[in-house]
């Protein structure tokens, strides 16, 4: 599933996901140890207020010569929830925060620790989640019951609030650094982008071999490739010449068979210059065939389409009267250049062409459709067609439409390889309502 996409793709989607990970790994790390610390500052503000409360009793017998004070401001709010509260050791009052007006205060039904402590948190009769925390007291005055209690909510509050602004922060991070690995990996992928245009000027013929400079990497695949090439052009070198002395080899004997043919009887002399032009055709093939070999190692140039199919066109009209061949131009076509040397165009059209007007009955028709950088051009005849079997042959290398038929030109396996070597594609067809459609899907520029 990941092959279908791309390196650049692989490295953001990656880095966004550990991003996104570890971003909100560190809000919930970040939010906890905020609430952690909430929670021991409410603990102190207790402690603290419960030890004052504590202390003015010590300092004083009575309760009415009692002084308090208020650790924490929220203590003189009304209804805060920040709540104080002096009881003798029964429960009844003796003194209070401002802030308990007109409130209840919750009642803890635990029992009391060895060090006469209880703590819980619990909701009061507004609602308010409070933290209660009471003390007894026993002095030679009397025995007392230190109840102090704290907003609990609040703490809640402030750490949603800080969650959110967390969050919102990393979020901000999360893109900056999202960005900078979008730009770290396209500056780490800039060589393999410099590399595919390096051999995309050898594809195209303007260069040899990869000659850029490439980090240490890549550095051995630059090595491959250019050996890789040059192994190639050794190749295609040596089967040219191979091809190419064959064929001169052939030549001599060939001229002496046609001499000694010219010696003997009619009959006899007829059956020989027979063969000896069909060996003086497949020696010519493969010569051009070697041709195309050494071509494809050059193939730079684009051809205009319109004036070459329309040159071919003119001069098939004549050689195939009556045979009607329909083509209409387009403005898209006139635009469009095939990546193709301009003999090898013609040879191509030329044959196809000459093809479809010996099989026709009475109209050829050619279509043109430009897509994507690619031009498909459609060859129909209305002939009776070629039999499916012999159709799937025709694709496969190596045979031909009319191999049992003589006749020049270099027959669809050489059209078949002209195209390939361009970097295109053949296919036929045969359709309900016509003979052979041969598809040409070749590549192009617009001009």
């Amino acid at each position: 599933m990941t092959k279908r996409f791309s390196i650049f793709t692989r490295i953001f989607v990656a880095t966004a996901i550990c991003l996104v990970i570890g971003l909100g790994a560190t809000a919930w790390a970040l939010s906890l140890v905020y609430a952690r610390a909430l929670e021991r500052n409410i603990d102190n503000v207790i402690e603290s207020q419960s030890d004052q409360l504590i202390g003015s009793i010590l300092d004083e017998e009575e309760p009415e010569d009692w002084s308090f004070q208020n650790i924490d401001p929220r203590y003189q709010e009304l209804g805060s929830g920040w709540y104080w509260q002096i009881t003798d050791i029964n429960g009844s009052p003796l003194a209070t925060s401002p802030s308990t007006f007109g409130v209840d205060l919750p009642d803890l039904k635990i029992p009391f620790d060895d060090q006469n402590r209880r703590r819980a948190d619990l909701r009061d009769a507004d609602g308010i989640l409070q933290r209660v925390s009471e003390r007894k007291l026993f002095t030679q005055h009397g025995d007392y019951r230190v109840l102090v209690t704290a907003n609990w909510d609040e703490l809640n509050a402030d750490v949603a609030l800080f969650r959110n602004q967390t969050i919102l922060a990393l979020t901000a991070v999360g893109i900056v650094l999202a960005l900078l690995a979008a730009l770290i990996a396209r500056v780490s992928l800039g060589p393999m982008k410099e590399l595919r245009d390096e051999i995309g000027l050898v594809k195209d013929g303007k260069a040899e071999q990869i000659e850029g400079v490439y980090p240490p990497e890549m550095a051995p695949v630059k090595d491959e490739l250019n050996a890789l090439l040059s192994t190639n052009r050794e190749i295609v070198r040596q089967a040219q010449n191979h091809v190419g002395n064959l064929a001169h080899g052939l030549k001599t004997p060939l001229a002496v068979l046609r001499n000694e043919a010219r010696a003997k009887d009619e009959i006899e002399s007829k059956m020989v210059r027979t063969q000896l032009q069909r060996m003086e055709e497949i020696v010519q093939r493969y010569l051009q065939r070697a041709q195309m070999a050494a071509r494809s190692q050059i193939q730079t140039t684009h051809t205009p389409l319109v004036p070459a199919l329309e040159r071919l066109l003119g001069a098939m009209r004549k050689i195939h009267h009556p045979i009607q061949y329909h083509w209409r131009n387009t403005d898209a076509a006139d635009a469009l250049s095939v990546r193709m040397d301009s003999g090898d165009l013609d040879e191509v059209l030329g044959n196809i062409l000459d093809n479809a007007g010996k099989w026709a009955k009475s109209q050829v028709s050619i279509k043109t459709e430009y897509n994507h950088n690619q031009i498909e051009i459609t060859i129909c005849d209305d002939g009776e067609g070629v039999p499916q079997q012999k159709l799937k042959k025709i694709a496969e290398r190596g045979h031909r439409l009319d191999e049992n038929t003589h006749g020049s030109g270099l027959g669809l396996d050489i059209v078949k390889e002209l195209v390939q070597l361009s970097g295109g594609r053949v296919n036929f067809e045969c359709p309900q309502d016509s003979g052979l459609a041969v598809c040409l899907t070749l590549p192009c520029r617009k001009r």
